[in-house]
């Protein structure tokens, strides 16, 4: 037997730090599309609908790259499609560096860096392949990379002025080729030699324990799991929408309300913050309560805080970045951890349910970057995330308590049978 770390091999945990890293230097695309949106429109004289467009197509491209990602993840191993996803995206980052025009820009960020999500599925399928007891937990602590980015790198560029857009891309572009492409090849590939020398045998045992579900379930049967399919789903569009929204517009939503510049980045750190400290928070009662009632509250605690950013208080930033950044890393995992424990779904099910997050993605930075052009404000894109934030909550709650009536109806068909 190997050695384990809190009851895990130590390569699972090997092989989530190689992910972190890569996580973290993802960071710094996302910080520039969200951060610098006025100075790319400026500088390429490009209306902020264009941005959003070369966002949203990224998006479509990546939703469309999922499903057939994760059939090569099975087809020829996660390890190879993970790098070329990698490549692809600092392929993307550079063509955006070198250029100096709008279609170049829209080429390497919308056309290039989409192509890289043929790996989006890559570090789901490794996540409940390495992980038994802390897969919540682990998935968490997995998204929690490029919060800490955003936290470090906001004050960085906030304080530094000449630091703009184009350094932020060219040190991803770097940092891909020194440090993403190595860390792919050398911390991945020694999980999967370690997982090549174990015996048949145990490897399907193993197999075995990753299949048994970690809480007590009504039979299969019993749960309806189509409505269940169309609730994740549903709710993997609305985190889409959200995060579409947040992070294509939040600095410029805040800018519009005349937010002062230092508010902007201490709210942008608290989110950053917030993200990990909410990702650990949920991680810890996902792995121990029900999973259909804890993301029903989940979607409730977004409502307070899309309110709170629609009113435009003097402490809307920090409490929309604090709401927000609670539940900011913990829908799509929490989503995806539904469908495996009451539907039995595998690996192969979540390239399907991130092609309709990356569509919510899609639609979230559409209606931001038309909100401003003919309305020349975003409330009505908060309008939209509230609204379908309460329908995904009551989905889940209607589910949560469909289940536990159906979980008491099974339990006393299986006590009258065995009198």
């Amino acid at each position: 037997m190997g050695t384990t770390w809190f009851k895990e091999s130590k390569y699972a945990w090997i092989g989530l730090g190689s992910l972190w890293i890569i996580g973290f230097i993802g960071a710094l695309t996302r910080f520039s599309m969200a951060f610098f949106q006025v100075q790319i429109s400026e500088d390429l004289q490009i209306s902020r609908g264009f941005i959003s467009m070369a966002w949203s197509t990224n998006l479509l491209i990546t939703a469309i790259c999922a499903p057939v990602g994760g059939w090569l993840a099975e087809r020829y191993g996660t390890k190879k499609v993970l790098f070329i996803s990698a490549a692809m995206s600092t392929l993307g980052t550079g063509v955006v560096t070198l250029g100096n025009h709008s279609s170049v820009f829209f080429i390497g960020y919308g056309v290039i860096s989409g192509l890289a999500g043929i790996g989006a599925t890559t570090s789901y399928i490794l996540m409940f392949e390495w992980f038994r007891h802390h897969r919540a937990k682990a998935m968490a602590l997995l998204g929690s990379a490029s919060s800490v980015g955003l936290a470090i790198i906001t004050p960085i560029f906030v304080s530094v002025g000449w630091l703009t857009w184009r350094n932020a891309f060219l040190a991803s572009f770097a940092l891909g080729i020194l440090v993403t492409l190595p860390v792919i090849w050398l911390g991945v590939k020694s999980l999967q030699q370690k997982d090549m020398e174990k015996p048949h045998s145990d490897l399907s045992l193993e197999t075995e324990e990753h299949d048994k579900p970690l809480t007590v379930k009504s039979s299969p049967k019993k749960f309806l799991h189509l409505p269940l399919f169309v609730v994740v789903a549903m709710a993997l569009f609305t985190c889409g929408i959200n995060m579409g929204s947040v992070e294509m517009n939040l600095v410029a939503i805040h800018q519009l309300a005349n937010v002062t510049p230092s508010m902007i980045a201490l709210s942008m750190s608290i989110l950053g913050i917030m993200e990990i400290t909410g990702a650990m928070i949920c991680g810890y009662f996902l792995d121990r309560y029900n999973k259909l009632i804890m993301m029903s509250i989940l979607y409730g605690i977004r409502i307070i805080g899309f309110v709170f950013l629609f009113m435009h208080l003097g402490s809307s930033p920090i409490v929309f970045a604090i709401a927000f950044g609670i539940t900011y890393l913990s829908a799509v995992p929490g989503g995806i951890l539904v469908i495996n424990e009451f539907a039995n779904g595998k690996g192969q099910h979540t390239g399907v349910l991130l092609f309709f997050h990356q569509g919510g993605g899609i639609v979230g930075a559409l209606i931001g970057g038309l909100s401003f052009d003919y309305f020349r404000n975003y409330q009505n894109l908060i309008v939209v995330d509230i609204i379908i934030c309460i329908l995904v909550a009551l989905g889940y709650f209607v589910l949560y308590t469909t289940h536990r009536r159906n979980l008491r109806i099974y339990n006393k068909k299986v006590t009258v049978s065995g009198l």
